[in-house]
């Protein structure tokens, strides 16, 4: 059976970003087929107020293709930012260590729950599509306060419930595919204010109107099975997902909604 109750499986966390290689499957997917082409990443750069010796935290960086925008940005390099990014998967803080060689950021090992920083450190702290995977998100959520200026600000980027998984289990339904109902995924649009205002005295949220338009299914199909939440589904129903989502299409696309936006909170 499909266990989406996955997205806060440490270990089968682990093993999903132990490389790089589901993240860039995942992202290549959303730049071919979004019909918003502006891009969630560089969205969400275009929202951060970067102001001059600013010191900054991004947790689950992931690859870090957030900071490509920082290094292109003639005007953000005369700021001498104090950046560090960080993830808890050797995997990833290994990739991001070689890509970011002798460039003017620091990256290191952390996990959320246990934030290595002083009281009172960082101007901004930036948490994008990663705090779903966090298993006692209110604990996650008091250490970024905790080292957080007390004028600065919390970014964290997710999704919605009625997006692009809802979509997908709408269809294995359909299908008759078992998967665990009982989700316990921590941080969504749906239930983030409600989270970040245990923690924070002011939490605004930034919708991203976008959707995908499919030609190929197969590209879908291995989205989909690069999920860690979706690690439970057998590749002997590939040919029935196919099917069914080729017949899912109008004109010869498969629409797909996407719901995804991003909060800011301050103390």
């Amino acid at each position: 059976m499909i266990d989406i109750n996955n997205m806060s499986n440490k270990t089968v966390i682990a093993e999903q970003y132990k490389n790089a290689n589901n993240l860039k499957l995942r992202k290549s997917f959303h730049e071919k087929y979004s019909v918003n082409k502006l891009g969630f990443q560089r969205w969400m750069f275009g929202q951060y107020p970067f102001h001059i010796k600013s010191k900054v935290l991004e947790l689950g960086s992931g690859r870090g293709e957030l900071w490509n925008y920082y290094f292109e940005s003639d005007r953000l390099q005369d700021y001498e930012m104090d950046i560090t990014l960080s993830d808890f998967s050797d995997g990833m803080v290994d990739y991001l260590t070689h890509n970011y060689l002798g460039k003017r950021i620091s990256i290191k090992k952390i996990d959320i729950l246990d934030i290595p920083f002083e009281k009172d450190t960082f101007d901004l702290i930036i948490a994008n599509s990663m705090l779903y995977h966090v298993r006692d998100i209110d604990l996650a959520l008091s250490e970024v306060k905790r080292v957080l200026k007390k004028d600065g600000l919390f970014y964290c980027a997710t999704f919605g419930i009625n997006g692009m998984m809802q979509y997908l289990y709408h269809g294995l339904d359909k299908l008759g595919i078992p998967y665990n109902h009982e989700s316990n995924i921590s941080f969504t649009l749906q239930n983030g204010i409600l989270l970040l205002k245990k923690q924070f005295s002011k939490v605004e949220l930034y919708d991203y109107e976008d959707e995908l338009v499919i030609d190929k299914v197969e590209d879908y199909l291995e989205y989909i099975y690069s999920m860690a939440s979706l690690q439970g589904l057998d590749r002997k129903n590939y040919n029935i997902l196919l099917e069914y989502f080729n017949s899912k299409k109008i004109n010869g696309y498969l629409h797909i909604p996407k719901e995804y936006g991003m909060f800011v909170a301050s103390i």
